[in-house]
């Protein structure tokens, strides 16, 4: 836990540190720490834990040149230091609040109210200021000749004393240089939030962005300068020169150093952020859903108008088709059998053919054999047909007396001449018969192939005519195109007929919602505790500067003061416009006082009031109102006022060095 230091008890606020938070959130939503971080991370936004933050501003010297309209030129040099300054002239016009604005320039970024005129006079614009104890010099050139026309650079030195002793710009360190308006303030701008610990404040505008739902708007130093640079008694606006919704609350609780009270505005805008893209959503869910509904309805009742009419086509087209239908499918059986015949007989033809080739080798075969037998029974050999030795004699004379042969000396077959010719004729006979046979088949073959191309050329009548019926019908073409549009209406219902759910909340939306709760339940306790003080301060103060009958105030997180004068609540804007100047000051030293009492210097101690006196109707109030600033001042040694005012009289309490003034026409 962290614990703002040196605060009195009842001011004393025991915050949990970032850690703390990440890890109670993480608790409540079954999340780790790190999935907390990372989450925070996606909406831009780091949780850090609280720490004092040192934003004193305290002014040590303006230098300014110019050339006037009328060719003389003008140089001014000044130094400040803590305490009460007044800047005064009794003529209107005499450059008084020119020369506040000189100072605003390089402590705002950009000038607020000064002169047209006397702005096109300025040339250099130089102001060594004291930020957060740093030694800083920041220049403005202006070049009407010169595209950009104003340029600005920021320079360090490593003591006030050094600052302070070196007058050229080169022998310093610069830190930063921007050229242009809108880059000069940005720069400025940027500088103070970062050497002042301060970030943008992001308020949410329920009216804002491109849709007029609601956009963040983001407020940086030029708003909070508004805090320092008090609005003249007749604006409305307690603190600061923007007026937004929430913004002088914002400047309240930082300047006041609320813990977490700028991560909590971060937290708010992207939880609003995050419930706008979640009712968009859900709009758009619940809008297409009604044009669903309707367009169902339309779809739905064109499905079932075509599917009537695609019955009664399909119904017409089965019966113009019927009978061309049948004849394909007779001609289709027809060619299937022929084709059946055709293969029975190409098979019982080859067969013949076998059967007939055999018989013509068997006839072959005896007739070869009984030539052969007739030949060489003739046949008186006299050696081996092998080795070609001579048979012995006895041999030969063993195949006339034996009957053996003189060769190979077995017996002799007996020849008859009758039987082979027997033989062979039924040889022949059986040959002619499978030749008979052959012929037979093919001719069979034959038929049958003719049968079948005759179907086939049947078929292909049958087919084409079936083809022209469909080609020609009126329906055909009709029945497709209507069955591709309801087959398109039925994807449309099938694809629309669930009822569409509600978005899931994301994660990232539920930890922000999360860290919002816990950071408020923070902000809140430490408001409760800081305000009380605040509120009697500026009763104390309110009244030290003049405003009668003043019984209490009340301010809130709205930024609202809620003062009772004399028993009646009274808003800020029903004040005096000299009360609503005092109370505005009254603020700022409250702040300042409970600041201090708590060892912090969370306010930059610096304030400019222009016309300090104007919405005052007699001398005393003024004066009272003075005195009280100086008086302060010595309470506060680092508070540091400068004030213009056209009346002399009021400030002659004032030391003679901390007025700045001239007897002539113009202060410059």
């Amino acid at each position: 836990m962290t614990a703002i230091p040196n605060a009195a008890s009842e001011n004393v606020a025991v915050v949990p540190s970032a850690s703390e938070i990440l890890q109670q959130v993480a608790d409540k939503l079954g999340l780790t720490p790190v999935e907390v971080e990372r989450s925070l991370a996606e909406a831009n936004i780091t949780l850090k834990s609280p720490s004092a933050a040192d934003r004193r501003l305290r002014v040590l010297r303006l230098r300014a040149q110019g050339v006037k309209h009328s060719g003389e030129p003008f140089a001014v040099e000044q130094a400040f230091s803590a305490g009460v300054w007044a800047i005064v002239h009794p003529d209107n016009s005499a450059g008084k609040t020119s020369l506040l604005e000189f100072l605003v320039w390089p402590l705002r970024g950009e000038p607020r109210d000064l002169p047209p005129d006397v702005r096109s006079w300025l040339r250099h614009l130089s102001l060594d200021v004291l930020v957060a104890g740093r030694p800083i010099r920041i220049a403005v050139d202006l070049d009407p000749e010169a595209h950009p026309s104003v340029t600005s650079r920021i320079l360090a030195a490593d003591t006030a004393d050094e600052l302070l002793a070196t007058p050229d710009d080169a022998a310093l360190r610069p830190l930063e240089r921007a050229s242009g308006i809108e880059e000069t303030g940005r720069s400025i701008g940027g500088f103070f939030l970062d050497a002042l610990r301060m970030g943008q404040t992001s308020l949410w505008q329920a009216t804002g962005g491109a849709d007029g739902e609601g956009a963040p708007q983001v407020h940086g130093w030029a708003a909070y300068f508004g805090a320092c640079y008090l609005n003249p008694g007749g604006d409305d606006i307690l603190l600061g020169d923007v007026n937004a919704v929430g913004l002088s609350a914002r400047l309240l609780e930082l300047f006041v150093d609320i813990p977490y009270s700028t991560v909590l505005t971060h937290l708010s805008s992207a939880g609003k952020r995050e419930e706008k893209d979640l009712a968009q959503r859900k709009r758009r869910a619940e809008q297409d859903a009604a044009a669903r509904v309707s367009d169902r309805d339309v779809w739905l009742s064109e499905r079932n108008a075509l599917s009537r009419e695609i019955e009664e086509l399909r119904d017409a087209a089965r019966g113009d088709v019927t009978p061309a239908l049948k004849a394909a499918d007779a001609a289709a059986a027809v060619l299937r059998g022929n084709q059946a015949v055709l293969e029975a007989a190409e098979q019982a033809a080859d067969d013949a053919k076998s059967i007939r080739v055999r018989a013509e080798q068997a006839l072959l075969d005896a007739r070869e054999t009984w030539q052969a037998r007739r030949v060489l029974g003739r046949l008186d050999p006299v050696c081996c047909p092998r080795c070609e030795e001579p048979f012995e004699q006895q041999r030969r004379e063993q195949e006339r007396e034996q009957a053996a042969c003189t060769v190979c000396t077995r017996p002799l077959p007996a020849v008859h001449e009758e039987t082979a010719e027997a033989l062979l004729e039924g040889l022949t006979e059986r040959l002619n018969e499978a030749k008979d046979a052959e012929i037979a088949a093919n001719q069979n073959r034959e038929a049958a192939a003719d049968a079948v191309g005759t179907a086939v050329a049947e078929q292909q009548a049958a087919l084409t005519a079936l083809q022209n019926v469909l080609a020609t019908s009126q329906n055909h073409e009709r029945l497709r195109e209507m069955e591709l549009q309801a087959a398109r209406l039925e994807g449309q219902l099938a694809a629309t007929g669930a009822a569409p759910t509600s978005a899931p909340v994301p994660v990232s939306s539920q930890v922000v919602q999360a860290v919002y709760e816990v950071v408020r339940g923070v902000v809140d306790e430490s408001a409760k505790r800081l305000f009380p003080a605040m509120n009697s301060q500026i009763v104390e103060l309110a009244t030290r500067f003049g405003v009668q009958n003043l019984d209490s105030v009340r301010l809130d997180r709205s930024g609202r003061v809620n003062a009772v004068k004399a028993g009646v609540r009274t808003s800020f804007k029903k004040l005096s416009r000299g009360d609503r100047l005092r109370m505005r000051i009254a603020t700022v030293i409250a702040l300042l006082r409970v600041s201090a009492s708590r060892g912090m210097s969370t306010h930059p101690g610096l304030l400019l009031i222009d016309s300090v006196a104007t919405e005052e109707v007699t001398e005393t109030p003024a004066r009272t109102l003075i005195a009280e600033l100086q008086a302060i001042a010595n309470e506060i040694p680092d508070l540091q006022v400068v004030f213009t005012t056209a009346q002399p009289e009021l400030v002659d309490a004032l030391p003679a060095v901390h007025l700045i003034t001239r007897s002539g026409e113009h202060l410059f």
